[in-house]
């Protein structure tokens, strides 16, 4: 703006040192009030109630507190709830102290929860979150031992324990024998056979070369003798109505039993029959398969 003025007046170089005096003399006693606050904390609580931060001017407060019986909390929003409260888990009061506190700026304060036990867990939640939490925390203490794999059945996944320096598992629900380095029916001392992307990236490597050129037979081999195995069972087995397992008729009547669930079923409509009587299904003249 032209034909303006500056409102702030400028400091003679003796103002502005007086100025200078009395900040580091403010700065000076926030120090001196913030050290004797942190020892004032040290002498009030323990050393695992209280932590000072060796560094900077903070540190945190460990806090166990006990309710008195029938306590009670009110949560108001659209419309108020009140809950019963018979414990609270234990809190952590975290602080730091500005360069400027406490002439100028307040502490900065951050309170957190510590942890909470299974037993709390389960009195804070419903039924079914507490079944999810404690399969959670079953799954995550298993994932951490290294004697412990899963079944490489999609519809399985149950945990195996492994035998120290062996590679074969044996899957306790359903009974599949894998090889826990490769996921695949286990094949005794043969080595693991190459996945399709372990073939590319080897090709990619070394396509020359002669070893490799061998193992890739073998691969091609195996997909042969899959396939074959597929179709021999696509056309000699049918799959169990309960669970899925694939069983093959070689002898007797059309009653089926299956080797693993041990349901009933009918071999030509794949229908579950009943454990009482089974043989009904085809006594009944309404059933597609009377008299069979």
């Amino acid at each position: 703006m032209c034909g303006g003025s500056n409102i702030f007046p400028r400091l003679s170089p003796e103002q502005k040192e007086k100025a200078n005096i009395l900040r580091n003399v403010a700065m000076s006693t926030d120090q001196e009030a913030q050290e004797d606050e942190l020892l004032a904390l040290a002498s009030i609580y323990d050393e695992k109630e209280f932590r000072r931060a060796e560094s900077a001017k903070e540190g945190e407060i460990h806090l166990c507190l006990e309710l008195p019986p029938n306590f009670t909390l009110l949560v108001k929003g659209h419309t108020s709830t009140e809950h019963r409260l018979s414990f609270l888990c234990p809190l952590v009061l975290s602080f730091r102290f500005p360069a400027n506190y406490p002439s100028a700026s307040a502490p900065l304060f951050v309170l957190s929860s510590n942890w909470l036990t299974r037993v709390q867990v389960k009195l804070l939640v419903s039924k079914d979150e507490f079944a999810r939490y404690d399969r959670l925390l079953l799954q995550s203490s298993l994932d951490l031992m290294k004697d412990v794999v899963y079944c490489p059945r999609i519809s399985c996944s149950m945990a195996v324990m492994v035998e120290p320096d062996s590679n074969m598992g044996i899957c306790p629900a359903c009974k599949y024998p894998f090889c826990t380095l490769c996921k695949r029916t286990y094949h005794g001392l043969n080595n693991c056979i190459p996945t399709d992307d372990d073939l590319r990236m080897q090709d990619e490597d070394n396509s020359a070369s002669e070893e490799w050129n061998k193992i890739e037979e073998r691969h091609a081999i195996q997909r042969v003798l899959d396939s074959l195995c597929t179709d021999w069972v696509k056309v000699n087995c049918k799959q169990c109505p309960c669970c899925g397992t694939n069983i093959e008729k070689n002898m007797g009547c059309n009653k089926m039993t299956c080797s693993v669930c041990h349901g009933y079923f009918c071999w030509i409509c794949l229908t579950a029959l009943c454990k009482k009587d089974p043989y009904s299904h085809y006594k009944d003249p309404d059933s597609p398969c009377y008299n069979q």
